[in-house]
């Protein structure tokens, strides 16, 4: 069985119209989430697709961030309170559906 990668139900239908449009799309996880998602493995969405870990970068502060002008301050703060704050990194992950 194929381990589950979980997000926020609000986010599944952007996600999907992201993975639909592009081919991919980005999640940025935190604290407990650090190293589980490995390049090439394949995970299950809460939706059904199967996804692949196409890239993992880590990255120590917030402001360094991929698309960090696209974010919201919501957004920010709440990556922050897990990483930075804490002097933890965060992961940014792209993964796209896997077509096995």
């Amino acid at each position: 069985m194929i381990e589950e990668i979980p997000f926020p139900e609000q986010e599944y239908e952007s996600i999907q119209n992201y993975l639909n449009k592009l081919g991919y799309c980005y999640t940025t996880r935190v604290y407990k989430e650090i190293g589980k998602y490995k390049v090439g493995e394949l995970y299950t969405a809460p939706w059904g697709d199967v996804l692949k870990i196409d890239e993992v970068k880590t990255y120590w502060k917030v402001s360094d961030r991929p698309f960090y002008d696209e974010m919201s301050d919501d957004e920010k703060i709440e990556i922050c309170k897990y990483s930075e704050d804490i002097g933890l990194p965060y992961e940014f992950i792209k993964f796209s559906k896997s077509t096995v």
